[in-house]
């Protein structure tokens, strides 16, 4: 090997490096953000996780220390609201279950004055319950039929 072919080679290798050194320092910085990022989403896997935030009061609350016991105690409720104002609670049934909220479908009927009083009661009166969506038939001898979607939250 000759003094030329040495310069010539090292030449050549000092080129090549020069040419190579930014893709080189782009891909040692992305690889350095890509560290970071998957150490960030880690240490946020393995972060406790606050306590859920109550939806409602406490006094607005369905009882229950969790989601089955409150629907027991909703559907409780609602047939005893039921059997008090004379009205046929013809079904009452548990319904999807969301993060702190119990839904229950219900099929009431009998006198109009009767269904109406207790949709109201069943709205106004603690625990807080709503009818998410609802539908009124009208029966005979001025009977009602009230079929819902009452939801209440119970944490």
């Amino acid at each position: 090997m000759n003094r030329a072919t040495l310069i010539a080679g090292i030449g050549g290798g000092l080129a090549a490096l020069a040419l190579l050194a930014p893709a080189a320092g782009t891909a040692l910085g992305k690889l350095a953000r890509a560290r970071e990022s998957a150490a960030a989403a880690q240490a946020a896997v393995t972060a406790p996780r606050p306590a859920p935030v109550p939806l409602v009061a406490s006094r607005l609350r369905v009882p229950g220390g969790n989601a089955a016991a409150a629907m027991r105690t909703l559907a409780g409720r609602v047939r005893r609201l039921a059997a008090e104002g004379g009205v046929l609670a013809e079904q009452v049934a548990p319904g999807p279950m969301d993060a702190g909220l119990v839904r229950l479908r219900v099929r009431l009927s009998g006198p109009g004055k009767a269904v109406v009083a207790l949709a109201d009661r069943i709205e106004r009166e603690a625990p807080l319950t709503r009818f998410a969506a609802w539908r009124v038939t009208a029966l005979p001898e001025g009977s009602l039929r009230l079929e819902g979607e009452a939801v209440a939250a119970w944490r």
